[in-house]
């Protein structure tokens, strides 16, 4: 009887309790590579070994100069090697907006089809910024997580084309990285 009292005297205080706003959360930042087109060389009978090789992304990230926490931009970035030149890992070079930087790191370059991508974003002049990275591989039939890759050659004197799509474009994903924040730009 006692509790059925106070929980009358409660139900008339619930809609000021609904009614009151959340707490903003601390979210966590995310970069998201949202397309990924690239070329390497196929060598063998059918393929060709020396073709202009790239690996181009389409990028959102967190927009530092926005006071709304769920603010993004989007960009692209591109890195190219000349025909002849084995693809490999890269420096650090600025994206089509250069507040955001690109590399392939050489410790987490295998082959063209499993490499690291890795973002950086600088938040102050100080050098402090956000840095994101995922593995990306070609790993067809099996359950592997960073398995976003599909590679194909096509036909007779053509590259290794990838794409994060499967064939006809009909299985696109998104490839979502949490940021952390570091004082400097990773070595």
């Amino acid at each position: 009887m006692y509790t059925l009292s106070i929980l009358k005297s409660l139900i008339p205080l619930l809609p000021l309790t609904l009614a009151l706003p959340l707490e903003p959360r601390d979210t966590t930042p995310q970069f998201n590579i949202t397309s990924l087109g690239a070329t390497f060389p196929y060598p063998g009978v059918y393929g060709v070994d020396s073709v202009n090789s790239y690996v181009n992304i389409a990028v959102s990230y967190p927009d530092s100069s926005s006071t709304n926490e769920s603010a993004v931009l989007n960009t692209s970035c591109r890195v190219d090697w000349p025909a002849g030149t084995t693809p490999g890992p890269t420096s650090w070079a600025p994206c089509t907006d250069t507040a955001l930087q690109f590399r392939l790191p050489a410790e987490g370059w295998t082959s063209d089809t499993n490499f690291r991508v890795e973002l950086w974003e600088q938040l102050k002049t100080d050098g402090e910024g956000l840095e994101a990275s995922s593995y990306l591989k070609f790993a067809p039939g099996t359950n592997d997580p960073n398995g976003y890759l599909f590679c194909l050659q096509m036909g007779k004197f053509n590259p290794l084309t990838c794409t994060l799509t499967g064939p006809m474009g009909q299985s696109h994903r998104t490839v979502v990285m949490t940021a952390t924040r570091e004082s400097s730009i990773p070595a």
